[in-house]
């Protein structure tokens, strides 16, 4: 299973990726919002991992910019934020 993990915190993205590489999944992580659009409009995931306050833009515009087109529309996303 392909994820993209988008966080900008440089110690979580290491410590999440690892985590998650060690129980066998392939992982590509950034750390911007149009970064993340990015990789998603030019690879193949099964799921994102995404945070909601990144720089570039934000977790929230992303996640509408995926729910928008049919490539990624109905694309699993689990939400990693501190917001409350």
């Amino acid at each position: 299973m392909r994820l993209l993990l988008v966080e900008d915190h440089t110690d979580l993205a290491t410590w999440v990726s690892k985590t998650l590489r060690h129980s066998g999944f392939a992982v590509d992580t950034v750390g911007r919002g149009d970064h993340a659009l990015t990789s998603l409009l030019t690879q193949s995931y099964d799921l994102i991992i995404l945070d909601l306050s990144l720089p570039g833009m934000d977790g929230l515009d992303v996640l509408r910019r995926l729910r928008s087109q049919e490539k990624t529309a109905r694309l699993p996303v689990l939400v990693l934020t501190a917001r409350s």
